[in-house]
């Protein structure tokens, strides 16, 4: 019998579990070395012994590799290269990286309103050719999404006069928010070596040990793809996700909950409506940077059981950062997790420890086991405080999602207090101090302690197709991959459009490893073109979703 493998690298601990027919055969934490992502995951696939595995279906990961090397500001040097036409001042935006502009504007149809200066362009090519070693290059222009003109033709011209350039196009991106694509081709180009070296190494390293299974990747949407398809930047907030589906396997596939998971380093909040996560109509945020990366509506908030605590004018304080793991395990702070494990809320570390960590609290001669006792129950109060506050803000931000408020109409008759999904290694200990507090019920799930990696494991592969036709100019595109083509169909069309996205998802399904039978089709928009009291064309919107879920659940 096939089995599933699910290892999720968070930053404290990296989880790890095997799953055969929905029970968990092994599972287990390891620490995670943040300097060393790819080595955690060999230690982690080494702990579940897949080299004496029989039969393995499928590896998933959950990889914090790109979020730790964009916020560590560890990507090598881009440049990004702008037409940015009319309209907004680039400079009312908050950039986080250098760009440079070139003349050319498209309007929003798609159409040549200014022609490219072709001098600028040798001047690029020269300055290029001036660096010894010549740097990554994004070209982005706006309305590319609408027609790539400018940026191919760009990308052509560098490659023949500045050879050995490596560039990356914001059309391949698809999406229209300018800013946004322009700042997602730039996180993609520079995590691209970085990630294309971690895989090949993780498939070899998956290989010798005599295992021929696929391995995917978890994506910021909820879904997975394979290793070699997946873009690196669509790995950001896979740790989020993460417990949002293992949430879900663990769970009434038919509930409404939130969910909150306690890690070492951050808590991961989400909600689930109906079964189905609760997708942002944004896209992901990663440190300064916005993209237009699909993802599920997540938040990491910076507090944990790692988490330092600190005296500031003689108060105990939760910082938001760690400084290694808790004292009670070999670390050199006090931590949420001491003062759980001297409150006997855990059992996770050396008790004596614990109480060291909280005396460090205290002045010498206030060391009473009443006054640690309270310094504890004031840690874990705070901390509960923080992750509740977080909980509210986030409730209220999802209420204006618009499938919050489709689901909404639908349940109209639903009390909309929803309970909590608690899970991670220190969840036991704060289950009923955070229910208390929210006055909501509050659930450990099963396998709490491995949620994340069940998640992983359970992902089911997603993807969407967003199509954007202009049929007086018989041009169409699709969002997610950039393709822009010819329409040969009528001008006039309606039922030719759906059929047409239809065949085009299936078949790129195929080469994705995606089945299709649960393809899911928004409503299609259909705007006539008018011209001397004709119409002269339409414009068409319209998507069809691989959604976001997990291919079973898990039995006790």
């Amino acid at each position: 019998m096939a089995s599933l493998i699910g290892i999720d690298v968070g930053g404290t601990f990296t989880d790890a579990v095997m799953i055969t027919n929905g029970v968990i055969e092994r599972k287990g934490k390891i620490p995670t070395n943040q300097d060393d992502i790819l080595n955690t995951l060999i230690s982690a696939l080494d702990y579940l012994q897949i080299s004496e595995a029989k039969n393995i279906e499928m590896i998933t990961v959950s990889t914090t590799l790109v979020t730790n090397a964009i916020l560590q500001k560890r990507l090598p040097e881009v440049k990004l290269i702008l037409f940015p036409g009319t309209g907004m001042k680039l400079s009312s935006l908050p950039w986080p990286v250098d760009y440079s502009v070139l003349t050319g504007v498209l309007d929003y149809r798609g159409r040549v309103v200014v022609p490219a200066d072709q001098s600028e362009w040798q001047t690029l090519a020269e300055k290029l050719n001036k660096q010894s070693i010549k740097p990554l290059t994004a070209i982005v222009s706006k309305f590319s999404h609408r027609n790539n003109v400018f940026e191919e033709q760009l990308a052509a011209y560098l490659h023949r006069e500045a050879p050995g350039i490596i560039t990356a196009l914001g059309s391949q991106s698809g999406q229209a928010n300018f800013y946004r694509r322009s700042l997602t081709t730039y996180l993609n180009l520079a995590a691209t070596e970085l990630f294309q070296n971690f895989a090949y190494q993780l498939k070899m390293a998956v290989e010798a040990r005599g295992c021929r299974a696929p391995i995917r990747v978890l994506k910021a949407d909820g879904g997975v793809l394979p290793l070699a398809k997946i873009r690196p930047v669509e790995s950001i907030y896979s740790g989020p996700v993460a417990s949002v589906l293992g949430t879900l396997a663990q769970s009434n596939p038919e509930e409404s909950y939130v969910v909150v998971d306690i890690g070492g380093t951050t808590t991961d909040i989400g909600l689930v409506l109906s079964g189905s996560p609760l997708i942002s109509t944004h896209g992901a945020q990663i440190g300064p940077f916005l993209t237009n990366v699909r993802s599920l509506a997540v938040r990491s908030v910076s507090i944990g059981g790692d988490s330092a605590v600190c005296l500031e004018q003689g108060e105990v304080m939760l910082a938001d950062y760690r400084l290694g793991p808790a004292y009670c395990i070999g670390g050199i702070s006090p931590t949420p997790t001491d003062a759980l494990r001297y409150l006997n809320l855990t059992d996770y570390g050396d008790l004596q420890r614990a109480e060291e960590a909280l005396g460090m609290l205290l002045p010498e001669n206030q060391r009473t086991a009443s006054a640690l006792r309270r310094t504890a129950q004031i840690i874990v109060e705070k901390m509960v405080e923080k992750i509740a506050r977080a909980i509210e803000q986030l409730l209220e931000e999802w209420k204006t999602e618009p499938a919050y408020k489709v689901w909404e109409v639908i349940h109209h008759h639903d009390d909309f207090k929803f309970y909590i999904q608690l899970s991670g290694g220190g969840a036991p200990g704060l289950e009923a101090v955070l229910e208390n507090r929210m006055k909501l019920r509050t659930v450990l799930t099963e396998f709490s302690e491995v949620s994340n990696a069940i998640g992983a494991a359970m992902a089911k592969p997603t993807f969407s197709w967003t199509l954007h036709l202009d049929t007086k100019f018989s041009i169409y595109r699709i969002e997610e991959t950039g393709e822009q083509g010819i329409w040969t169909g009528p001008k006039k069309p309606h039922r030719e459009v759906e059929d047409f996205l239809k065949e085009l998802a299936q078949k790129q399904a195929v080469g994705l490893g995606i089945e299709t039978d649960d393809l899911e089709k928004e409503i299609f928009d259909y705007f006539p073109l008018v011209e001397n009291y004709h119409t002269v064309g339409q414009i068409v919107k319209g998507a069809m979703h691989v959604p976001p879920g997990v291919i079973g659940g898990i039995r006790s």
